[in-house]
Formats: structure tokens, sequence, C-alpha cells
């Protein structure tokens, strides 16, 4: 196992487990904690002995991006943020492990959309996800408005970007965004017997089906329009508000 101060990743059986630690800020994404999901990954993928990742979160999986940073950046910044965001999230997909994301708690924002990148999610009975960003006046940066479609359909992306709507796990399984829903208390349980499953599994078969649904998938022009709307975003005064309105724990005018 190794620890710093924003991730934990603990290797055993073939199965690699990234936890995101920064509970006080209920594991908001940094520029520092993506950089250090980026290296995890890295290191993973060159782990012959790793077959199957799991990203986690203690209490809540990820409440979204860390806004007291992107509040202080500027629009050139922030497009600079979407990108590392969106790089961190293809790689995910580009993995050639089986890549889980067990979610208890919050998966917001994005938070939503490191959960969309994975392969698999499975959420405990409590958790809640969502993209929000609408409430401050921003889209989602890292790959969400692509990959919510791509997974759910346009209807129930619209209807959830528009809306910034939070949904309970009952509903998100019911449309397709997560795999399926357990209790909390055998989520941790739950998560090792699917990855043992699937590390005994060809890693070759894997590698060849994560491949050949990434290139099905081209993804890769939806998010260059993505940050460059993401962009359009936060250089405008409702994005000043927005992210202002939550800091001060009101309501945004816009």
């Amino acid at each position: 196992m190794t620890t710093d101060e924003l991730l934990i990743v603990e290797k055993k059986a073939r199965v690699a487990i990234i936890t995101l630690n920064r509970g006080a800020a209920r594991n908001a994404l940094s520029s520092a904690m993506l950089s250090q999901l980026d290296d995890a990954l890295r290191d993973c993928e060159e782990d012959q002995e790793t077959r199957v990742v799991i990203i986690t979160g203690e209490r809540d999986f990820c409440a979204g991006a860390d806004l007291r940073e992107l509040g202080r950046m500027t629009p050139a910044q922030a497009k600079e943020f979407s990108l590392l965001g969106q790089a961190v999230f293809r790689r995910i997909e580009a993995l050639s492990k089986v890549v889980i994301a067990v979610i208890a708690g919050n998966a917001l924002g994005g938070g939503c959309e490191l959960a969309l990148a994975c392969d698999i999610r499975l959420a405990g009975e409590n958790a809640r996800l969502g993209l929000p960003e609408v409430n401050l006046g921003l889209i989602p940066g890292f790959g969400g408005t692509q990959r919510l479609s791509a997974l759910v359909g346009p209807g129930w992306a619209k209807e959830l970007i528009f809306t910034g709507r939070i949904i309970d796990a009952r509903e998100a399984a019911a449309i397709g965004m997560v795999s399926s829903v357990v209790g909390d208390r055998n989520l941790p349980e739950q998560a090792a017997k699917l990855a043992a499953q699937l590390a005994r599994k060809s890693p070759v078969a894997h590698a060849a089906v994560k491949k050949l649904l990434l290139e099905t998938a081209r993804l890769d022009e939806g998010l260059k329009l993505e940050v460059s709307a993401f962009h359009k975003c936060f250089d405008s005064e409702d994005r000043k508000e927005g992210i202002a309105a939550f800091l001060e724990k009101r309501q945004p005018v816009f």
C-alpha cells in the first residue's frame, strides 16, 4: 500500500484499489489530485500483475471539481483544468484493465464524470449522482456531456444536465447510469467479489474489448467541442455568479 494526502493505492490479488483521500473536501478533484490519479493509472497500466482497478472514496465517492480552486482560475486556466480532467478520464477508458467505480455517497459534477469514465459502476443504496454544473453557470467539462448521453441516451442526458437534478442510486440504475445497486454495508464486499471474478478472466480479451469499444465511441471530437463550450461558459458573468453563490451558500441570480 502507498499513501499520500490525496490518494491511497492498495494492490492485492491482481486488483488495484485507488481510494480518493480528501475527505475534508468530500474528495473534490483538484489539479493535484487529478495529476496523482493520472500517475496511479499509469502505474496500474504498467503493472503486469494488475488486472482490475477499483476507484472509490471514503464516505463520498467524489463531490466534484474543487470549486475553491476553480473560482481562482482565469478562463484560460479553467480551459487547461478541463483538458487535464478530460485527459485523465480518457486514460481510464484507454486503460487495458477493467476499471470499476465503487460509488458510496455523492458522485456529483466531476465526480459523476469520473464514474462515467469507468467501465462498470457499482453504487451503494444511498449513493447520489448528478451533473449540477448548470447551477454554477457552467457545463460538465470532464467529458460528461459525451459519456452520459452515450450511456443513457440523449433524452435523459438533456434532462439531467439541463436541470442539474441529482438522482438516487435506484433511479440511476433504472436509466442505466449505474450497473447495479447494493446495500451500503455490502458495497466493499460486493466490489471485491466482482473484481475477483473479473481478475480471473482473460486480460487479453478485456484489453481487446475496451479498445474496440473506445474506437467505435469516437469521443475525441465531442470532447474538443465540450472543452471549448466549457471555456466559453467559464468566461461569463453567469459562471462568476454561480460559483460565488455556491461558496456563499445562497441561490444564484442569473
